[in-house]
């Protein structure tokens, strides 16, 4: 039986199929619509207890090119570009609401290639540029419904979006949640396009627990994630599918209103290739080959974190241990380091009337505990933050950091291995008259990266170092801003070293009873290359606001990017221009 559409005599499958493909003519119909329905639902709020809040915005971009050699150019934004975004919630007495969660572009694919692969408009609802959600919820409990990204535990799930169902209960001290869905779509391989492809990826998850989600609590949790392996006709180029589970029991609780303790312990059995076909001799065979398959590929291991932290009014300190075995994944994330052990301290602190506030962390990183690798190292990860009002004027905020990362690879083109370490000065001074107020801003920021070098076989380092300085007027008897800029950038890079410096002007002003904001900034920049003659840079911006009411504003931009090379183009030459248009709605 084929349902009709009673005014325009079409197949329902049919219309649906044509809403899809024609999204780039929907998007702003839809805007319309739910603006339309926000008006009405304005006038009837009186009469019935639904209220809807949040806020909706339709975007459009368009940019436009042209070079002169400089064929290889490639193009850096799309030519067109509708977004909708729209964060509501429709609210239905006290108890029930529906908050709702839509971001779609006419795009068809994230990546930028020749051509694109087909998709279907089941492909386009689960992409990762598109993110449509509707969570209803009751009281204690609540439902999920498109893409979302579940956050259970530090050693299970919390970072892989996942397109599918949820829900999630709390009644009392009872707590039980559930997801299920795709969190990878699959992709056929097009070596000439330069596509790996991938295998379809399902991503299970449950936790049953008692106690408060945001609260004290103890949950065990269940991650299951496999790849499969008949979603594609083409094996993937370079990629093995994949299967694993881990499991933890967590708990969370807190002491005396200022000490709170978290700790997890967490298992994973994880198969790193569906295809292999030898067989593994371990006692938790047996246990596990119902539930997930086991192969010599197949690896099982534990990894423990710990917590501890004391917030006080002026003063806070903390503790961190956390041990990743070398054989252990939580599937529910995308990459972790693994054969570490980790001690690492945190604290801060408030003093002189909180005019000096100082934050810090420092930690201790061994890795290869269980020689895994050819080398070991200690790494020590720190990062300390002072923020001083030294007067009512002047502020200074300092901020060091070091942080390293490395994988358990043995194979030299699989090694990651680096080191940063920063440090960024930024003071801060305000002169306040009766008719002006100055704003003096500096930044010193300078960056050291030290990454190992798979074709070198060796360390290769880049120093960055950034020095800028602001000042801003603003004219308190009129609306008037003025600001200028100045960034120094200095790079030395294994690749070739270079030099920038950018002088910039910006000002915005206010008509119409402050309805209307132009604004305008103009930049230039000159960039040095060792061996080559000087390229040139400017950079021009217009942009309108304008508040339609006090909750409908709409703000039109436009920028002109010009580049103009010297030796190392020779008579190359780029200009780049993008139109942006969005209006916003608030309810």
């Amino acid at each position: 039986m084929r349902i009709i559409y009673p005014v325009y005599g079409l197949p329902l499958e049919n219309l649906i199929m044509g809403v899809l493909v024609t999204r780039l003519q929907i998007l702003p119909v839809l805007f319309c619509f739910i603006l339309t329905v926000s008006y009405a639902q304005k006038e009837e709020q009186k009469k019935l207890p639904v209220q809807l809040t949040g806020s909706i915005g339709f975007n459009y971009d368009y940019y436009s090119f042209y070079q002169e050699n400089y064929s290889s150019f490639r193009p850096r934004f799309p030519e067109n570009l509708l977004r909708l975004n729209a964060q509501m919630s429709i609210n239905f007495g006290k108890h029930f609401s529906i908050p709702i969660s839509v971001n779609v572009t006419n795009q068809e694919v994230l990546y930028n290639l020749p051509s694109v692969p087909d998709e279907s408009p089941l492909d386009y609802i689960q992409n990762p540029a598109n993110n449509l959600s509707i969570n209803p919820k009751y009281k204690w409990a609540q439902g999920f419904f498109g893409t979302q990204t579940p956050q259970y535990t530090p050693l299970t799930t919390g970072d892989i979006p996942m397109f599918g169902l949820g829900m999630e209960i709390n009644p009392g001290s009872f707590i039980l949640s559930a997801a299920f869905g795709t969190s990878q779509r699959a992709i056929e391989p097009d070596i000439s396009l330069n596509i790996p492809g991938a295998y379809e990826q399902s991503i299970t998850m449950a936790r049953i627990g008692v106690g408060k989600l945001e609260g004290s609590k103890f949950t065990v949790n269940v991650v299951r994630v496999r790849d499969h392996i008949n979603s594609v006709t083409i094996d993937p180029i370079g990629i093995e599918p994949i299967e694993g589970i881990t499991v933890s029991p967590y708990a969370e609780f807190k002491l005396f209103k200022k000490l709170q303790i978290r700790t997890e312990t967490a298992g994973s059995i994880f198969t790193s290739d569906l295809f292999n076909n030898g067989t593994i001799d371990e006692d938790y065979v047996t246990a596990v080959e119902d539930v997930i398959t086991i192969n010599a590929s197949s690896t099982a291991d534990f990894a423990h974190n710990s917590r501890i932290d004391w917030k006080g009014d002026k003063f806070q300190i903390g503790g961190e241990v956390q041990y990743i075995g070398p054989g252990f994944l939580p599937v529910g994330y995308r990459f972790v380091e693994r054969d570490i052990l980790d001690y690492k301290v945190n604290t801060g602190m408030k003093l002189f009337k909180d005019k000096l506030n100082l934050t810090g962390s420092f930690g201790i990183r061994t890795n290869n505990l269980n020689n895994t690798k050819l080398s070991s190292s200690e790494r020590v990860i720190s990062n300390v933050n002072v923020f001083a009002q030294v007067t009512e004027s002047f502020s200074l905020n300092v901020n060091y950091s070091n942080f390293g990362f490395n994988n358990d690879a043995n194979i030299l083109n699989q090694r990651i291995e680096l080191i940063n370490n920063s440090i960024t000065v930024s003071p801060s001074y305000t002169i306040k008259g009766e008719k002006y107020l100055h704003l003096i801003s500096g930044n010193v920021a300078l960056n050291s990266f030290e990454q190992f070098d798979v074709v070198s076989n060796a360390f290769a380092k880049a120093e960055n170092s950034t020095y800028s300085l602001n000042y801003n007027i603003s004219f308190l008897q009129i609306p008037l801003n003025i600001g200028l800029q100045s960034i120094y950038l200095e790079n030395q890079l294994p690749t070739g070293d270079f030099n920038m410096l950018n002088y910039g002007l910006t000002a915005s002003y206010k008509l119409l009873d402050k309805k209307l904001t132009p604004s305008i900034g103009f930049n230039y920049a000159h960039v040095d290359v060792p061996g080559f003659t000087t390229d040139n840079r400017s950079n021009f911006n217009l942009k309108l606001g304008y508040k339609l009411t006090k909750k409908l504003q709409c703000k039109l931009r436009y920028r002109y990017t010009n580049f103009s090379y010297g030796n190392s183009r020779p008579g190359g030459f780029l200009g780049q221009n993008r139109v942006q248009f969005s209006i916003q709605q608030r309810f």
